[in-house]
C-alpha cells in the first residue's frame, strides 16, 4: 500500500467519525490511553487509520 492509500484510509476514517460511527472506539482508546476523546481526537483518528492500514498490509481485513 502507498502513501495515497494511507492518506485515502485516512479521508474516510475521518468522514466516518463525523458520521458517529467510531464513538464507541474513541472512547475506549481514550480511556485505556488516559486521551481526552475532544482534545486528543485527531491522534485517535491517526491511531486508528493506522490499525487499519496494519490490518489490510498484514492481510487482516475486518468487516464493520
Amino acid at each position: 500500500m502507498s502513501n495515497q492509500q494511507l492518506e485515502n484510509i485516512h479521508h474516510q476514517v475521518i468522514e466516518d467519525s463525523n458520521k458517529g460511527i467510531y464513538d464507541d472506539e474513541i472512547e475506549r482508546i481514550a480511556y485505556l490511553y488516559g486521551l481526552n476523546q475532544d482534545k486528543d481526537k485527531p491522534e485517535i483518528l491517526e491511531f486508528i487509520t493506522e490499525s487499519i492500514f496494519y490490518n489490510y498490509i498484514t492481510g487482516v481485513h475486518l468487516d464493520r
